[in-house]
């Protein structure tokens, strides 16, 4: 019978320490490898995480550009409406519609001084210093993605140029003379961006309708 032979120990200080021989295994190793894991699970969390952060900092940034592109559409179309609509009120005169072009003039004043004829509404426009003009007109187009309104004389050529909405992608107009008496005006306002859901915000409902009734004409 082989008689077992007991583990061998080192006294350090005093005190008893188990020597290991190159068969076994010893707690460093067992530590080293147990750390390589530790720091394996780490990285992976950390990655998910940082994943995570930059998931919801798209998507708070995609929520921000929507909201800010949506009031800056409602806003742009709300403007142009507002100013066509106050002054296409009061239109008449010569009045045509081709397109995304508007013509027409205001009133000047009634039985007013030559070349305004006696006993008529005389028809004009004003120019940027307030002064009625008998013959100028008022023209809305569309230039590029701006609608713009040009002051414009009695030879056609303009005098003064306001931007009435940026960011327009559709514009036209169409006039009904008497008894209707009415302008429509389709308008849609379209802001494109990458950070924007399908690339692009417009106004809803696409078109905006704007519908005028005359009183002067």
């Amino acid at each position: 019978m082989t008689r077992r032979r007991p583990p061998a120990f080192r006294f350090l200080c005093g005190v008893p320490h188990r020597v290991f021989d190159r068969r076994g295994s010893s707690p460093h190793s067992a530590a080293h490898g147990t750390s390589l894991v530790e720091m394996s699970f780490t990285v992976v969390m950390f990655a998910l995480i940082l994943a995570a952060l930059f998931a919801t900092f798209l998507t708070t940034q995609r929520h921000y550009a929507s909201s800010d592109a949506y009031v800056h559409v409602q806003e742009e179309a709300r403007r142009a409406s507002n100013a066509m609509t106050r002054e296409l009120r009061n239109a008449g005169g010569a009045i045509t519609a081709a397109g995304s072009q508007l013509d027409f003039q205001l009133p000047l004043g009634f039985d007013a001084a030559p070349p305004c004829l006696p006993s008529t509404v005389c028809w004009g426009a004003f120019d940027q210093g307030g002064a009625a003009q008998p013959s100028w007109s008022i023209r809305y187009r569309l230039n590029g993605t701006q609608l713009v309104r040009e002051i414009r004389n009695a030879e056609g050529a303009v005098q003064a140029t306001r931007v009435l909405a940026n960011d327009v992608g559709l514009l036209s107009f169409s006039y009904l003379g008497a008894p209707a008496n009415t302008v429509t005006a389709q308008l849609q306002i379209l802001q494109t961006s990458q950070q924007l859901p399908g690339g692009s915000m417009g106004t809803t409902p696409v078109p905006l309708v704007i519908q005028v009734k005359l009183r002067n004409d």
